[in-house]
């Protein structure tokens, strides 16, 4: 229903599109959380640990290009890195070092196929020191280097 009015909202052109669109996404977002709330079974006593869980996404959706160490996202939620580790495991997550590298290759992903930009102009953008240690990276993720990933990808 939500998606529908957002595309719906799209579609009409005043000054108040902005505001309806924020307040759409805002409720979209309300929804979401509620949903992983019931597929967690996030008691209220359990609520303030799914927040660090959100929040460690938050975060590495707004960090991941400098920063590739759990440890540096557990330092910005003022908890330890096997505090973050156990957690993910009690919610039956992936890692968050597995989470911080799938965002990574989501980007990287993102910008071999969306744009002209060099092996090397990406691994500057995504924070590697180097482009062989990016092609590394790429490939042990992915199963394929990165010239096969953009011949493959651009065909299909």
């Amino acid at each position: 229903d939500i998606t529908n009015k957002l595309v719906n909202e799209y579609d009409i052109k005043d000054n108040l599109q902005e505001e309806m669109l924020r307040i759409l996404l805002k409720r979209f977002i309300i929804l979401c959380t509620r949903v992983a709330r019931e597929k967690f079974s996030v008691s209220p006593e359990r609520e303030k640990s799914f927040d660090i869980v959100r929040n460690f996404y938050v975060l590495v959706d707004n960090h991941f290009r400098e920063k590739k160490m759990v440890r540096d996202y557990a330092d910005m939620l003022n908890r330890s890195s096997k505090t973050l580790s156990n957690l993910f495991t009690t919610y039956g997550l992936p890692s968050p070092l597995r989470i911080i590298h799938e965002r990574i290759e989501a980007e990287a992903k993102r910008l071999l196929l969306y744009s002209s930009k060099s092996a090397k102009e990406i691994a500057d953008i995504l924070g590697f020191e180097d482009q062989p240690t990016f092609s590394r990276f790429f490939k042990k993720m992915t199963g394929k280097s990165i010239s096969e990933y953009r011949k493959t990808e651009k065909q299909e």
